[in-house]
């Protein structure tokens, strides 16, 4: 019996070619929107953890407030060599390295571009740099101490589509007017900020800048077994005192990985919710199109509806072949949304590839994503589908044959 009702209902979408299509699309274009939003959000979020894991769980992160992206502040709140000290001398702090981040003129191939340097530590704190694994070479070498004038250089920056010719390992680069020759270019899917930069030296950078004193950031690792929030508490302490600040008054942030993936978390679950809520309303307009599609079909089926049930059709039956037409509509969007939207999350992915390197970024695409997504269709379907099918089955059978 239900084979002979499944028939029917295939029978009669297919009949309806035209307007079952353009019913089936309202589902398809919503099931397909959040199959690739939540793969690419969950991509992202691994992205991310991931990123954290290189740099660890153990290293807290001191910039001045109001700092941009790596280092940038005013000279009022500044962080200078005094605050590292202050930090290595911290209690529970085993070593803090500093940073030096600034933007520069950089010339190649007769071309100019304004690109970021860092200036990183090459005495022991350089382990807190090689322990996250962004600065190794993939080809030269990494600087080392005693190198003057040698720079290192993220995988993007080298690329023929910057300076219109690839840069190679010992070409001469020219920042700020001085000549410095490239002794290593850096793996490839590395941190986005890292690829596009130009490594050397922190007193190096300092000189070209001629700026002796200022830190745009310190990276300080905590001892072994150490309960990092207190020694974040501590870093706040000692650095007040130093900088003569106020608690809540502080010129200058302490964070720790655990506090940025927490932040990070709580910013991209609240932009993931909110995106597949927009594309839900697609799924709304959808489930109003199959009720619209359904109603229609009844009134078009009144003389069927009548014969059914002149020669013994129950109410049943006739609300069972209509809920299955409607899941049977909502199912054919849900197996299309599926594959529509894991190709959009792919295709993201490859692009993303490109631009980024191999490796950096990758979409999850779990079996109850897939499975979930189809069975919500087929149950946005039969609801759609409950109260046309409920009209179709009250129908008086003489009042049925003369519609």
């Amino acid at each position: 019996m239900l084979k002979d009702f499944f028939n029917l209902a295939v029978e009669n979408i297919t009949h309806r070619k035209v307007r079952s299509w353009l019913t089936i699309l309202g589902i398809v274009i919503g099931i397909a929107a959040v199959v690739a939003l939540v793969s690419l959000g969950q991509g992202l979020q691994y992205t991310v953890d991931q990123q954290f894991v290189k740099i660890g769980s153990d290293k807290i992160t001191i910039q001045a407030k109001g700092s941009t992206g790596f280092g940038g502040s005013t000279d009022n709140n500044k962080l200078v060599k005094k605050d590292l000290d202050t930090v290595r001398r911290t209690d529970g702090v085993s070593m803090a390295a500093e940073r030096y981040v600034n933007v520069a003129k950089v010339e190649f191939n007769g071309k100019t571009k304004y690109v970021s340097i860092q200036g990183v530590p090459l005495d022991q704190t350089r382990l807190l740099m090689d322990e996250s694994g962004l600065y190794d070479a993939e080809f030269g070498r990494t600087i080392k101490q005693g190198d003057t004038n040698k720079i290192l250089i993220g995988p993007e920056l080298a690329k023929d589509t910057t300076f219109g010719r690839q840069i190679s390992i010992n070409d001469k680069v020219t920042i700020n007017g001085e000549k410095f020759q490239v002794v290593g270019i850096i793996k490839t899917g590395g941190n986005p900020g890292v690829s596009g930069g130009i490594f050397m030296p922190v007193d190096t950078a300092r000189i070209l800048f001629n700026d002796p004193d200022t830190i745009s950031m310190i990276t300080a690792k905590t001892d072994s077994g150490a309960d990092i929030d207190k020694v974040v508490a501590n870093i706040e302490k000692d650095l007040r005192r130093e900088r003569n600040v106020k608690e809540g008054k502080e010129d200058f942030t302490v964070q720790s990985t655990k506090k940025f993936v927490e932040s990070f978390l709580v910013i991209f679950n609240v932009i993931t919710v909110l995106l597949v809520g927009l594309a839900s309303i697609s799924l709304l307009v959808g489930a109003i199109g199959i009720a619209n599609t359904m109603y229609t079909a009844v009134l078009e089926r009144n003389s069927e509806i009548g014969i059914m049930k002149s020669i013994g059709a129950k109410n049943s039956d006739i609300l069972t072949i209509f809920l299955i037409e409607s899941a049977l509509i909502g199912l054919i969007g849900g197996i299309l949304g599926v594959l529509i939207g894991a190709g959009i999350a792919k295709l993201a992915e490859i692009a993303i590839a490109e631009f980024l390197g191999p490796g950096f970024f990758q979409i999850f695409l779990p079996w109850w994503l897939l499975l979930g997504a189809a069975a919500f269709a087929v149950l946005i379907g039969t609801l759609s589908g409950i109260l046309p099918a409920r009209q179709a089955s009250r129908m008086n059978p003489v009042d049925a044959l003369r519609g």
